[in-house]
Formats: structure tokens, sequence, C-alpha cells
């Protein structure tokens, strides 16, 4: 009726006749008509529509609540959210911050659910305002309301530079009683579209079911992680009970070898004095005689002497370990030295022995004597293991430390004998440690297998690492068919930190980079 006068007080008075008014009010009396069921069926449109999305809805909820019950996986909890959030309102990116306590901060950690996301670990201060608002108000945050609601103006900068670099559009609380230990941080819509209130109240009932997932999930990786480390624990344990059990039986063994290693000598010393008496009591001991007889004394007494000089130098390694005395030197002259008493051993059992590239090192500052006496132990070593017609090649390298500048010499003795048993890498540098049975032990510093007290290498590394350097050896197993060799890695400093300068003082201390 309204409609209907408003119709005719518009129409002029020239054309306002009585058709003219009824064909207007049949017009408006027909639409009246038609508005109760249009405005109807357009209503139940819309209800239909509104009621049809709350049901999809609350299936993806409870699809979701249904998924992340059985995940007990932070990584697959986190793609579940993401993927459920993507489903629901579209967002394209964000991440799960598991929050722990670190002192009086906080350390975030970004699990990345969809999206790029910053994965560094973040500490923020316990008085972060970001947390402080989603602790005490468990409700969504927008990052629109951090950046220009006066709220939150005490914002740190420093805060404020990460939250610009997570680029987020929105912080979701997980937890309860005042307390959250993570929260969803969700990036934007693809739409490109605002978040709307309703959408963000559904995030907060997404992350209420949320909250024991997660809990579940965290307690299952930290459970996980203590597993692990109880295994390695118990792997270190039995590892470190086997190496026990191995130096108990070092120690017993070295009674055996010892015993053995000082009868010879002195068995020798006392037969041929003997002998020496008793031919000179009937004066049958002539000249040339006498002469073969000081020279197996002489052997015998030598082999006594190199052996307790050892057992001394060992015992230095745990007292005090050894004095060095510097001097410059190149390691050609040392190697050659180490090398001349063992040529004889090397011809008789053709053994062939290679040098490369030690007479272009440079000089270095190391005690003379010592270094001759660990090159001379390794490379013994190397000729005791090596059989007849095998081969031994030593090589020299220069490397450079952090500044690109030629620090360090490297030293590699590679031989072609029967290898070392990978178990055995670190206990052949232990004192009175050999590998095979000690009931065959089979005195000798040249012969092949042969062996002595088990203190030649022990002495060689800490004769090394007196020298600040570092000594190692690599071999693939140990077998008298296939021969896989051995390699023994020498890493000496050109100059030690506690060598003399020119000017006679002791060198700076400084950081080596042997990597």
């Amino acid at each position: 009726i309204i409609a209907a006068a408003f119709i005719l007080q518009r129409i002029t008075p020239s054309l306002r006749t009585s058709t003219t008014i009824i064909v207007t009010i049949i017009i408006i009396t027909f639409g009246f008509m038609l508005y109760q069921p249009f405005h109807t069926t357009v209503k139940r449109i819309i209800d239909g529509y509104i009621l049809d999305k709350q049901v999809e809805t609350n299936k993806v909820l409870q699809s979701y609540s249904q998924a992340i019950a059985k995940t007990l996986d932070v990584q697959a909890l986190t793609t579940t959210v993401m993927r459920t959030l993507n489903e629901l309102l579209g967002t394209n990116r964000g991440a799960l911050m598991l929050i722990t306590r670190a002192g009086s901060d906080y350390q975030i950690q970004p699990i990345p659910g969809m999206g790029t996301v910053p994965v560094q670990k973040y500490k923020l201060p316990g008085s972060s305002l970001l947390l402080t608002t989603l602790t005490k108000q468990h409700q969504p945050l927008s990052q629109y309301d951090l950046d220009y609601n006066p709220a939150y103006e005490a914002i740190t900068g420093e805060e404020r530079m990460w939250l610009k670099k997570l680029d987020m559009d929105a912080y979701i609380p997980i937890g309860s009683n005042d307390q959250i230990d993570s929260f969803i941080a969700i990036g934007p819509k693809t739409s490109g579209l605002a978040y709307q209130a309703d959408e963000l109240e559904l995030m907060q009932t997404l992350a209420d079911q949320t909250i024991i997932a997660l809990q579940n999930a965290r307690l299952y990786s930290e459970l996980g992680s203590q597993n692990a480390k109880i295994r390695d624990l118990n792997i270190d344990l039995v590892n470190q009970n086997e190496r026990l059990e191995i130096m108990d039986r070092v120690k017993s063994d070295f009674i055996t070898i010892a015993s053995h290693e000082l009868r010879t000598p002195l068995t020798q010393v006392k037969g041929y004095t003997d002998i020496l008496a008793a031919m000179n009591e009937d004066n049958s001991l002539t000249p040339e005689q006498t002469r073969e007889i000081i020279g197996h004394v002489n052997r015998a007494t030598t082999q006594l002497e190199r052996l307790l000089t050892a057992m001394l130098d060992a015992s230095q390694l745990d007292v005090e370990g050894l004095q060095l005395t510097y001097v410059e030197t190149n390691l050609d002259m040392i190697v050659r030295l180490a090398v001349d008493p063992l040529r004889d051993a090397l011809r008789e059992r053709r053994i062939r022995l290679s040098v490369h590239g030690l007479s272009n090192l440079p000089p270095i500052m190391g005690d003379f004597r010592r270094l001759v006496q660990a090159f001379a132990n390794i490379i013994g070593n190397a000729v005791k293991y090596t059989p007849d017609n095998g081969r031994i090649r030593i090589e020299g390298f220069v490397r450079p430390g952090q500044h690109n500048e030629a620090e360090f010499v490297e030293i590699s003795i590679a031989d072609t004998g029967i290898g070392i048993d990978p178990r055995y890498h670190d206990l052949i540098f232990e004192k009175f440690f050999r590998v095979g049975d000690p009931q065959l032990h089979s005195t000798g510093s040249t012969k092949f297998k042969g062996a002595g007290p088990g203190l030649g290498l022990p002495i060689a590394k800490g004769v090394i690492e007196a020298h600040e350097g570092q000594i190692w050896v690599e071999s693939d197993g140990t077998s008298e068919e296939s021969m896989p060799g051995s390699q023994f890695y020498i890493i000496l400093p050109i100059r030690p930190s506690r060598a003399p300068q020119p000017n006679g003082q002791p060198t700076a201390e400084k950081s080596y980079l042997l990597g």
C-alpha cells in the first residue's frame, strides 16, 4: 500500500487517470503476492547453504579429531592441522610453533606444516607480549592488531623483526589453564581475503581439539629421544666394557710378552758369559772367539737397553709427558734416519720402500731425536706386518691452515701388509696392546709378524701429540690372503705453539684447523 501511494504520488496529475491507478494497484498487488514466496525461497536457499556449510565444517572437524587421535608424530600432526585449515578456510601457509622453557626465556621451534616457513629456533624473553597475550586471553591474535593496536606498542623491535620474518596473519594458542606450550601461526588465505571473526573462532576450536594430541606427540617424541640416548649409552657402555676387557687382557699379556722380551737377551748374555768363563778356564779361548762372543753379548745388551728405554719413554707419557728440545729440522732427513736401521731387513725381505714429496716440505720446528724415534716405530711397524716382496710408500704434503697459509705437513705411510681390524684402530696406540695371541709371540723387530712389547706405536703417538700433531690409521680390515694394507697418517704443525720463535720466545697460542 505504501509502495502504491508512493508510485501514485510520483505520477503527474495529467497522467493520474482511473486506468493508470488501477494498473498501478494491480502491479503492486501482484508484486506483493510474489514477495512472500520469493522471500521464503531465498531464505530457504541461504539457510540451506549455511546449514550445509556447518555440516561440512562439523564433518571436517570430526575427521580431524579422528586423524589426530592416532597421530604420535609432531610433524605429521602439524601437517594434518594445516591441511585441515586449508580445507576449511583456504589457508596456504602455516606452522606449529613449539614452546620450550629456557631459563627465564622461551625457545620457539617452528614445525612447518604447509608452505615456506623459517625453521630456525628463536628465543623470546619471558616478558614477550605475544606469548603473554596468547596465554592470558586464550584467543587468536591477528598480526594486524600486533601492528596497529596501541595495546601492543610495547613489543620489542627484535620480536617485531622475528614476526616480520615469519610473515603470518594470525596466531592461535594451544593450551589450557593459563598455560600454553605451543601456538599455530597461519599465513594468508589463497584468496587474499582477511580472516573474519567467525573464522578465527573456528581456528581456536580446532586448536583446542589439538591440545591432547600434541601433548601425546611431544611426550612420544621425548620418549623416543630418551630411548635413543639410552640406546647410545648402552652401546657406549658395551664398547667401554669391551675396551676394558681388552685392556685388562693386554695387561696380563704384557707380563707374558715382557718376560719373554727380557728373558731372551738376558739368557743370551748369561749363556755367552758362561761360555766365555768356561773357555777362559782351559785357555782354549781364541781372540776371534772372544770377539764373536762379545758381539753376541753386545747385541743382547743393546736389545735389552732398547726395551728398557721404550718402557721408560712409555712411563713418561703418563707421568709428565715427553720433554722436547725444539730445533729447525726437515722431515726428509728425519725419515732417512728412521729408515737407515731397517735397510738390511728391507733388502733381505725384498720389500720395496719408496719416498715421495718429503724434499719439497718446508722445515719444521721439532725435537729431532724424538721425531726420528716416532717415524722409526711407525715405519718399523709397517715392515713387520708387510710380507716379503711387499711395498711401503711414504709421501709428504703441505696442508694450509685457517688463513690458507702453509701451517702443517702431512706424512702418509702406506703398506701392502695384512691390515688392521677396524676394531683396533684406536687400541693399537694404547700401551702394551698387540694384535694376536701372546702365546704365539715371536721376538723380532723386522721379520714378518715379529713383535715387541707393544710400545712402538704408543710412543710414536705420544711424540706426535707432544708436537701438537695428530696420528691415525685407516685400514679396511685384516687378511693374510687379500693383504688390504694399512695407511698411517701424521699431521704436524710447522711451528708448534710451544716452539720458540726466531727471537727465542714461544709462539703465541693459536687454534689449528686440521679439517
